[in-house]
This record gives structure tokens, C-alpha cells and sequence, in this order.
């Protein structure tokens, strides 16, 4: 890395991300098990008529369907689930 954070969250705007979402909230998230949402101001179309829609998203959460969090001696790393439960 060149000393700048790297946050990614899917489905949320790169605007929220950069400057909304910080390192602490990743980390607050992964320990407490919370779900943290943020707001957001879309423009969508129907019909060739524009308008502006304001959502709220589930931005950074600790479900996932593809991965396990688990915590083994103070240290918290992840593994990837089988189709039958997770890698040994």
C-alpha cells in the first residue's frame, strides 16, 4: 500500500466512501458485529423523467455469504465457506 487507507464497500458512491467511511468504522463494525448504514442522494430515471431519490444502504457488515470471521486467540482472520460449511 502507499499509506493511504483502502476501503471498499459494494453498492455504495465512491463519495460516501471517501468521505464518509472511516478506518474506525471498519473496525467498529468487525468487533461489536454492527451494521453501519449511510445515506445516500441518487438521480434515477422512469420514463425519460428524471428525479432524485434519497436512500439509506447497508454500507459495512459483517455478514457475508462467502466468508466466516472467526477468532482464534485474539487474532481475527477469515475463511472461505464450501458449498457444506467451512474450509478445515
Amino acid at each position: 500500500m502507499t499509506g493511504e487507507d483502502y476501503k471498499k464497500c459494494k453498492g455504495i458512491k465512491k463519495n460516501i466512501i471517501k468521505k464518509a467511511i472511516t478506518h474506525d468504522d471498519y473496525n467498529e463494525c468487525l468487533f461489536s458485529k454492527r451494521e453501519e448504514m449511510r445515506r445516500m442522494v441518487i438521480i434515477r430515471s422512469e420514463k425519460h423523467e428524471l428525479y432524485t431519490q434519497q436512500i439509506n444502504k447497508i454500507a459495512l457488515s459483517t455478514e457475508d455469504d462467502n466468508r466466516i470471521i472467526m477468532e482464534d486467540a485474539g487474532i481475527i482472520h477469515s475463511d472461505k465457506q464450501r458449498v457444506y460449511g467451512p474450509m478445515e
